[in-house]
Order: C-alpha cells, then structure tokens, then sequence
C-alpha cells in the first residue's frame, strides 16, 4: 500500500514538473520573439534608407547639368562620297539602274517628309584639294555621289563597286562639299542598245546636281 502511495506522488510531482516546464517554454519563446523582433527593429532603424536617398539625390544632381549639356548639343553632319568618272557612272550599261535607285530615294524621302541629303557633285573641287592620291585613280571628267547616310553610301559601294569611297571630314562645311568644279560632257548613244527596256534620256542626273 505504501509502495503504491510513493509511486502515486512521484507521478504526481513529475506531471507538476512537466506542467511548469510547459509554462516557461511559451515564456521563453515569446522572450525570444520579442529579442529577435527588437533586433529585427533596430536594425530596420539603422538599415540605411537616408544614405539611398542621399545618393538618388546626388545622382539627379549630377545627372541634371549633363542633361542639359545633352540638349543644348546639335548633331554634327558628316558627308561620305563615292567618287568615279563620269562615263562609268552615266555611260555604263552596268550602272543603269542608278537612276532607278535614285529616283526611288527621292520618292521614300518625299513620302517620309524628308529633306533630301544625297547630290551627285561633277567634278568636286575638294578631290584635287584635299584629297590628291585619291584623286590620281579616278579618270577625268569625275562625278561624286555623296550623300550623309553612311549606310546607304556603303550599300551603293557594294551596287558600284568601281568606285573612290571617301569619308569627308566633320569640319567641311555644306558649301565645301557640293561645290562644282566642272561639267558632266555629253556621252554619244551607243550605235546598238541591247536591253529590253528603252534607254534612260540622258541629262537625268542633272536633278540631282546641288541647286
């Protein structure tokens, strides 16, 4: 009976113990919780938001002058030439098709609200000027077909071929460039036309000369 009663209390009391420790383990927890989100807080406090600011405000800062320099530039305009003689560039049968080419453009700028910046320039008095060597591989009488579309300039390098291609500096002026130093003569017809279409009249070029 005794031995029953022991066992009794000591189950008992190990149930008391259980239920204490059961009470301080949320106690515990919640303490924990309550560092972990004081620590959560404080370094929230202390994580910096101002010194981003600062640096957006810096950086709008320095960011406002070179805008406004950004604005205040024009583009520079630079001039790109392919230069041959006359009769390969008018008189050749290969080179029929340049005036289709051209006059397509014509329309594509018109229809776009373009200015037109392509000119064909007989005898450009720049090429003896400033460029000589350049100038000795082309047969005379020479035409220049220039234009500031370098893309363009290179597709009809490739169309050409035969051709001086010469990137103009940034520091010609418009003047320089389309200045005529001579005349396009005019070529005999050929004694027998062989295409199936009906010859270009010559002197078509001339609309394209600089006004």
């Amino acid at each position: 009976m005794a031995s029953t009663m022991q066992t009794s209390r000591t189950q008992v009391a190990a149930t008391t113990k259980r239920s204490q420790m059961a009470a301080v383990r949320p106690s515990v927890a919640a303490t924990r919780s309550v560092a972990v989100s004081s620590k959560a807080a404080t370094r929230t406090a202390f994580a910096a938001p101002a010194p981003v600011a600062a640096r957006s405000t810096v950086t709008r800062a320095a960011a406002a002058p070179a805008a406004a320099s950004s604005a205040g530039k024009t583009e520079t305009k630079r001039w790109y030439a392919l230069v041959a003689s006359a009769d390969f560039f008018f008189n050749d049968p290969q080179n029929e098709s340049m005036a289709e080419q051209l006059r397509e453009r014509v329309r594509f700028f018109t229809e776009t609200g373009r200015d037109r910046d392509f000119y064909i320039v007989p005898e450009p008095k720049w090429l003896d000027a400033k460029y000589p060597e350049q100038a000795k591989l082309v047969k005379r009488p020479c035409v220049a077909l220039i234009g500031t579309d370098k893309h363009w300039i290179t597709f009809m390098k490739l169309r050409l071929d035969r051709v001086v291609k010469i990137d103009l500096p940034e520091s010609m002026s418009d003047s320089e460039v389309l200045a005529v130093g001579g005349q396009v003569p005019e070529f005999p017809a050929p004694a027998k036309w062989t295409a199936p279409y009906a010859r270009y009249t010559p002197g078509w070029w001339e609309v394209f000369f600089p006004k």
